[in-house]
């Protein structure tokens, strides 16, 4: 039995992971990661977010340039996915 849990665990694990890294687009250039992080700023503009939101969305956006001036693209793009969230409210 926990076999068979272990065995379909792995299948899951593996048929989603390359879905997973196919749908998060790593920029290739500073510029392109910025323009992701002017787009969030864009869409948090259009929502009406509290005010501490708009403070941690405004510190992350500031993390997330610092990441892309040092051509840290992947972890540029994980912060983007926490600012994505903020902005949804989820």
């Amino acid at each position: 039995m926990i076999k068979l849990v272990a065995i379909a665990a792995t299948t899951a694990l593996l048929l989603t992971g390359p879905v997973t890294a196919q749908q998060v687009q790593v920029p290739s250039t500073p510029d392109d990661c910025l323009k992701a992080a002017f787009d969030l700023a864009q869409a948090a503009e259009e929502k009406s977010l509290a005010d501490d939101v708009l403070d941690k969305v405004e510190e992350s956006l500031s993390r997330m340039e610092g990441h892309c001036d040092a051509n840290q693209f992947a972890e540029a793009m994980a912060v983007g996915a926490d600012i994505k969230t903020l902005i949804e409210g989820r």
